[in-house]
Parts: structure tokens; sequence; C-alpha cells
């Protein structure tokens, strides 16, 4: 819980500060933000979309913040406090950063319980908090955050304004650009699995690359990302990544791709850019995405596949065509039982001609 003192915000001030339109009470106050289902009447809420507007009848929140095309929908609710805005999200969580803020940047500088080599260069306003590990020849930019328990190894070159959460690891190598976030327990740069069996052995493939995290990039908790056999494994502009991502050796994901979590990434896949991995979706190796494309929840990419078009499935195909042949496989219990109930009323029917040939009278002889 923050130790800030708590404020609170009338309906007349938030629907000023959102420049929105205001339907009932506005003097009623609230002092947080909360969920609609969970709201008490000291707390905002919002409903994204007038297909949950139904949701306010179970909504105790004391204002709540709704779609402008809503206006005419209103009439039941007229006990409320409502704020009109056209995108009621982001107007949400606008109020919520006013509410809630971040407690301010501390300026802690290296310190004497971090362990810092003497060969490693640290920009101006970089804090390196207690326990982080700091290894030879390391440049670390301007105004970036290195948390507790963090390990930056050998000649790691670190850009401005990134914070790394406690507990990640940089394997000697890594670059990472500026305005990267690292959430807690990734590791970066790890030889990737690549094994040759020699004689029945598995003999461990040397990673000589490293890993390039390019601008602006956020990287969520517990993520591995492995380093090339040779050049780099690379991380695009702009890209977000899920916590538990996978992205094997010698991998390049384009700029601003949305890997959500659990997605896996095998060895040498390529990524186009503004390309979306859904939930556990697994990639395998030397696969590239086009530019745009889409993967669904679970899908499993064996192929290559081009851009601008919706994936899903095992092995994943195009949108319409997957969900055509999912249609199909739960239409095969009755179709089994429609074909077996022709095949016995076709038993039936050759059983009646048999029995009818055999009544005829042979014709005689000529």
């Amino acid at each position: 819980m923050s130790t800030h003192e708590a404020q609170t915000l009338s309906a007349e001030e938030i629907c000023g500060m959102l420049r929105g339109r205001l339907c009932g009470e506005a003097s009623a106050t609230i002092e947080s933000v909360e969920t609609l289902e969970l709201a008490n009447p000291r707390q905002l809420s919002f409903v994204g979309d007038v297909k949950q507007l139904s949701r306010l009848r179970r909504c105790a929140a004391g204002i709540v913040i709704v779609p402008d095309s809503a206006q005419e929908l209103l009439a039941e609710f007229s006990d409320r406090s409502l704020i009109l805005v056209p995108d009621p999200e982001s107007a949400f969580l606008l109020v919520a950063e006013v509410l809630h803020p971040r407690r301010p940047r501390l300026m802690l500088g290296v310190s004497d319980q971090a362990f810092v080599s003497d060969s490693a260069r640290i920009g101006a306003n970089t804090n390196v908090h207690p326990g982080a590990n700091i290894g030879r020849d390391v440049v670390i930019g301007r105004n970036s955050d290195i948390h507790p328990g963090v390990v930056i190894g050998d000649d790691c070159v670190i850009g401005d304004h990134v914070v790394i959460h406690p507990n990640t690891v940089l394997y000697a190598g890594v670059q990472v650009g500026s305005n990267v976030v690292i959430h807690a327990g990734c590791v970066i740069g790890c030889d990737g699995f690549g094994y040759r069996t020699v004689n029945g052995r598995h003999e461990h493939l040397p990673h000589l690359g490293s890993v390039c995290i390019e601008d602006d990039v956020e990287i969520g908790a517990c993520t591995t990302i492995d380093r090339a056999k040779v050049g780099n494994t690379v991380i695009g502009t702009g890209t977000r990544i899920d916590n538990q991502v996978m992205i094997a050796h010698n991998c390049r994901i384009g700029r601003h791709n949305l890997l959500v979590s659990q997605v896996g990434f095998a060895g040498s896949c390529t990524t186009g850019d503004y390309v979306v991995c859904a939930g556990q979706a697994g990639i395998a190796d030397h696969v590239h995405l086009g530019d745009g494309a889409i993967i669904g929840a679970q899908a499993g990419v064996h192929r290559s596949l081009p851009g601008s078009q919706r994936y899903f499935g095992t092995p994943a195909g195009p949108l319409e065509e997957t969900t055509r042949q999912h249609a199909a496989i739960k239409r095969l219990p009755a179709l089994r039982d429609t074909v077996r109930q022709l095949e016995r009323e076709l038993a039936t029917l050759r059983q009646q001609f048999d029995d009818t040939s055999d009544s005829m009278p042979e014709a005689d002889a000529a």
C-alpha cells in the first residue's frame, strides 16, 4: 500500500479533467479506482463498450466513466454519476494516474553495496542499487536504473533511460539500446539449445554471438532470450514482450511486435514489423512471419506465413480456413452416426433385393 495521503476527486473535477459530459451528481467524490464488479461508492470505474453497459446494474462505484455513444441508454442509471467520453479506458487510466501517482525516482547513484568493476563506465544520474553486479568493461548510459540482484556480464553495453528490474541476468556482450525496460528475472544472452550427437553423446555447440535489444523495447518478467551461434539475436525497436516468452538463438524479431505470454520461438526464426503472437503460440525453427501477421493463441506454426493475415490452429493456417476445419471436426460424431445409419439402411435394401431376386421364377430356356 502506498503511504501517500489519499487524494479525492469530485465528478465535476474529473469531468473537467477529461473534457467529458456529466450525468448525475457533480459533487460525488471518489478516492481510488477499481473494476466494475469490485468497486465501492468511494471508487471510480469504467465501462469500455456500449455492449457492456448492463454491467452497471451490478456496480456500486461512486462514479463511472462510460462511452459517449451510450447517451440515449442511460435513463435507467439516472441515480449514478456518469461521465461520458469517447475513450473510457484511456480516460480511466488518466484519472488513475492522478489518484495513484508513481513514487518519484530516487537519486541513489552507485551504491557502495553493489559490486562494480573498476573498468565499468556508469553514466550521469544512473542508479546502481545494492546487490547489483556490474562486470568488466560494461558501459551504462545516463538516467538508468539497475535494481538489486541484477547481474550484467563483461562487455555489455546499455543505453540511456534503461530500467533493469531485480534479479535479471545479462550474459557477457549483450547490447541494450535506450528507453528499454527489462522486468524481473529475465535471462538474456545465455547459450541456445544447440547440440550435435558424436559417438552417442550430445556435444554442446559453441554460441559465439550475442543479443542486441534495440531502442524502446519492453521485456516481461522471466523471459529468456538466447545468444546467437554467430552474429546476433535481435529484438527490434518498439517491440513489446510479455512474461515468460522464449526466444531462441539467432532469431530476429522485427519492429513493434507484440509477443504475448508463453510464446516460443525456435532457432533462427524471423518476423517482420507489427507481428502479433498471442499466448502460447509456438513457432518452429527457420520460420518467417511477414509484416502484420497475427498468430492466434496456442497456434503451432510449422512453415513461413505471409503478412497481413490472421492465422490459427495447429498446424497454423488462415483463420477462415482453420475455423471451417474446426467446425467440421465438431460435426464428425454426428456425421459418423449418419454414416452408420446409412450403412444399416443400405444393408437392409441389399437383403431385400437379394430376397426378391431369389423369389423370381427363372426364365424358360429359349
